[in-house]
């Protein structure tokens, strides 16, 4: 299993309740994250399961180009992971791109853990990227993984 694998893990969210992340070096916290049976970390994903996140964040200029991102660091080697959604307007769910500054955005991403992800420990990196604006992150969230079998 390649460390690409376990970094798709990483996008397992969508829930109710917030869950607690930790803050990136370069970008802000999202207003709010809700990671999908998760409220705090580490996250415990289970292989062959389905997972869901959202975001919840005031755009801080207007955003027309922007692109999930996920960098995961996995026994020290850091790895960016293809999300297969270039265009994170696609995963926005009230409203719809270009967004205006101020704006209230909410952005869900689901995934399913596959059964050929290892079971394994990971750091995951999310972020959202301003295209138009040298890739700077938009919002930005890290959080501990764990990938266990059921």
């Amino acid at each position: 299993m390649t460390i690409s694998a376990l970094l798709f893990i990483v996008f397992l969210f969508g829930g109710a309740h917030s869950t607690i992340v930790s803050k990136c070096t370069n970008g802000p916290l999202p207003d709010d994250v809700q990671i999908e049976n998760c409220d705090e970390e580490p996250c415990v994903f289970y292989i062959n399961s389905e997972t869901s996140m959202t975001l919840k964040f005031k755009s801080p200029r207007k955003l027309v180009n922007i692109a999930p991102n996920a960098l995961a660091n996995v026994m020290g080697i850091n790895v960016t992971y293809p999300l297969g959604q270039d265009n994170a307007c696609d995963g926005i769910t009230n409203t719809k791109c270009p967004i205006e500054k101020g704006q209230q955005v909410e952005y869900t991403y689901g995934m399913t853990i596959l059964p050929i992800f290892p079971e394994v420990s990971l750091n995951l990196e999310f972020s959202l990227q301003d295209k138009d604006n040298n890739n700077e992150n938009v919002e930005c969230f890290k959080l501990d993984i764990q990938i266990k079998k059921p």
